[in-house]
């Protein structure tokens, strides 16, 4: 009898190793993936599903509406501020002409064209700024208006929110940009045709450590702090300035003691050139080739080598208690016999 009483102790201690023996769900697994952030072409999408949904074309998209909605989500992030005004003021009709785009209708109101915008918190999906901009008739019209025919988007995320920006309009019949030197769209006036320097071209640091960047015509410190990928209050702190005027030639102090890599006296390498971009005021639109980083995180996942070895730790396990099972019944057994 005591040999049967530990026998029934012993059972339920080798059952509970034989379970544990087998492989646990990694917690990464189970983990649900977070939603991100949205693209332009995701918020194109949703728009012209919206369109078709309400029996209309779909918007053609258009490569200077890109840039214009890409630059002013881009200035929207630099500066925290949801906004139809950009560098300076300028109003969403200026922006177009010096972007180049032909705009059609009488510019002195401002022509075909309409814009929307909004921002919210990083993982606000695109779908969720089309709904926003569904509720009321204004930014609705922006999508659905008849009179509208191209449309460009543009996403961009700083300080752990999202700007979206569409930017809809109507060309002219010819494809030609309408001649205009008045200001028409409520800000700075920049005559169609002119179009500023908006890429700004980053400089290496002096013998020093410090960056310095020379100010080109129509440059603005938040193109220059996106650039450099630094803050609009770091250029304003490190050269004094308490507003937004900079000017053509300004050497602006941008970096700090940055140190430089030292290379292996053997080694030599020769610069590629660097391209700069131009917006070019032309009857067909310049293509301009648009890269978005992407807004995932990067999750661990669990190595190959340390699944295997705990599987093969498992299966070793689960013989051992096999074994130990398998000697107990037929110690079980043994003593049966006997004690008969």
């Amino acid at each position: 009898m005591p040999r049967q009483f530990a026998f029934l102790i012993v059972i339920p201690i080798l059952v509970t190793l034989v379970a544990l023996s087998f492989p646990i769900s990694s917690q990464a697994e189970s983990l649900v993936a977070p939603v991100y952030a949205g693209t332009p072409y995701d918020l194109i999408n949703a728009v012209n599903a919206l369109r078709a949904a309400s029996g209309l074309p779909p918007y053609s998209i258009n490569s200077t509406l890109m840039f214009t909605a890409q630059s002013q989500a881009d200035f929207m992030a630099a500066t925290g501020d949801v906004t139809h005004s950009g560098p300076g003021g300028i109003g969403l009709t200026d922006r177009l002409l010096a972007a180049g785009y032909p705009l059609a209708g009488n510019l002195s109101l401002g022509g075909f064209r309409a814009e929307n915008i909004t921002g919210g918190g990083e993982s606000m999906p695109a779908q969720n700024a089309i709904d926003h901009w569904t509720g009321d008739a204004l930014h609705l019209n922006t999508m659905l208006s008849p009179n509208l025919t191209e449309i460009g988007a543009g996403v961009s995320i700083a300080n752990g929110r999202v700007y979206y920006v569409i930017d809809c309009a109507r060309p002219t019949t010819s494809g030609a940009p309408q001649v205009s030197t008045t200001d028409v769209g409520g800000g700075t006036t920049v005559p169609a045709g002119e179009a500023p320097i908006l890429v700004a071209i980053v400089s290496t640091p002096n013998s020093d450590g410090d960056v310095i960047h020379e100010v080109n015509y129509g440059q603005t410190l938040w193109q220059i702090a996106i650039a450099y990928e630094v803050k609009i209050d770091d250029i304003r702190r490190l050269n004094n300035i308490f507003g937004n005027d900079i000017y053509p030639g300004n050497k602006l102090l941008i970096k700090r003691g940055v140190i430089l890599p030292t290379a292996s006296p053997t080694e030599s390498s020769t610069p590629e050139p660097m391209a700069t971009s131009t917006v070019a005021a032309t009857s067909t639109p310049i293509i301009i080739p648009l890269t978005y980083t992407s807004t995932s995180i990067p999750t661990s996942t669990p190595s190959i080598a340390s699944g295997n070895n705990s599987t093969v730790m498992g299966i070793a396990i689960g013989i051992i208690a096999l074994a130990l099972l398998g000697g107990g019944i037929f110690t079980w057994i043994g003593s049966s016999k006997k004690e008969q």
